[in-house]
């Protein structure tokens, strides 16, 4: 394998990760892959293998990172750390989640993140060596951001965004987590986070053992949304992976794989009972409910007229790709899906998660804020 990186010949603090973006089709490597991928090098750096198989040689002690275009990242870091203090610059895109989400509550340091080296949607170079960063993570697609990076002597680390192979949505964010705590260390927070993830999982999977085919919810994600164009998601994205774990029925699973741009009589076929709108757009379901939209007639649409139409939260990131809240966000949309079938507070189970998993009291104001996310959220 090639090696990247160079070798560090001071000792710094322990740390970096793997992360995804808002919808690429790629695969992740297991859990288990990730966990054998780290080889000891000297004691101040270490190689890694990153999820384009690549070996990565990085410092063994890690304060400063940049992450480009995986743009959860900052968070899957937050996670397995408890920290933002050693981000020092992220993707413009990926700073906006920040600032609307309740990480900047719970650890303040993620906004003082530069955004510069972000230009036109590219990185440039110059920009960010004055950022000096030790480590840069960025999404396995982005093969130009990568090469130009390493050519500059900063270790790059390369990160898949969807483990499409999963039968369940946790998979994807654990692939990223347990990279992150092999590499920096900090393995008991993690394994806390995943394994909290498999249990709910498993609860879910024993409460709608008995759901048949035909009681199940036929519903739609509507990734990216304007009066001139709509994008949904199928097979092999986020969504389907959320719909199929928590009991629904993904009207695009047939017709669409990844993201699909289409129009609104492709929607008028589908009828979905229940539309998911996520935070990469700033439609609210007002837009649809009171069908606001400018050459488009959402209102012969089952889910606009049982007025089952949800804005997916926005907790320490937004709940539609991987993110420490992904319990969470299988309890959120369970209940949306079967509310009868599961009958506990959200309200309670978020105010539970955050003080067992962030240490943090939240407030009733805040939980509100998570479960009815701004649409500033999603401009960037």
């Amino acid at each position: 394998m090639k090696k990247y990186g160079f070798l560090a010949t001071l000792a710094l603090t322990a740390m970096l990760a793997a992360c995804g973006s808002q919808g690429e089709e790629t695969g992740s490597k297991s859990s288990s892959e990730a966990a054998n991928s780290e080889v000891q090098a000297t004691v101040e750096e270490k190689i890694v293998t990153d999820q384009l198989g690549r070996e990565v040689t990085v410092p063994g002690s890690i304060d400063r990172v940049v992450t480009g275009g995986i743009l959860p990242y900052f968070s899957t870091w937050y996670v397995a750390t408890n920290s933002t203090k050693e981000i020092v610059g992220m993707h413009p895109n990926s700073y906006n989640a920040a600032k609307n989400s309740i990480l900047a509550k719970i650890s303040p340091d993620v906004l003082k993140a530069d955004t510069s080296f972000v230009q036109n949607g590219e990185v440039n170079v110059e920009e960010l060596m004055k950022i000096n960063p030790q480590l840069y993570v960025e999404i396995a697609t982005d093969e130009k951001s990568i090469d130009k990076i390493s050519e500059a002597g900063i270790p790059v680390v390369a990160v898949k965004a969807i483990d499409a192979a999963a039968a369940e949505p946790l998979a994807t964010f654990n692939s990223w987590l347990t990279l992150t705590s092999q590499i920096t260390g900090t393995t008991e927070r993690a394994d806390r986070f995943l394994d909290e993830g498999k249990k709910v999982q498993a609860q879910l999977d024993e409460q709608l053992k008995d759901v048949e085919k035909q009681d199940k919810p036929r519903a739609m994600i509507l990734f990216m949304h304007n009066d001139k164009s709509i994008t949904v998601g199928g097979k092999n994205f986020f969504g389907n992976q959320w719909l199929n774990a928590t009991g629904a029925i993904d009207v695009a699973e047939n017709d669409v794989t990844g993201k699909k741009e289409v129009n609104m009589e492709q929607i008028y076929a589908w009828n979905p009972d229940i539309i998911y709108i996520t935070n990469f757009t700033e439609t609210q379901p007002d837009d649809l409910l009171q069908n606001k939209v400018t050459g488009q007639d959402w209102s012969q649409i089952k889910a606009v007229q049982d007025g089952k139409v949800y804005k997916i939260p926005l907790g320490i990131y937004r709940w539609f790709p991987p993110s420490g809240d992904a319990p969470l966000m299988l309890k959120w949309m369970a209940q949306k899906n079967h509310p009868t079938l599961f009958d506990y507070k959200i309200e309670d189970e978020i105010k539970t998660y955050y003080k067992d998993f962030y240490e943090f009291e939240i407030s009733d104001s805040e939980i509100q804020s998570i479960l009815n996310p701004s649409s500033d959220a999603a401009k960037y």
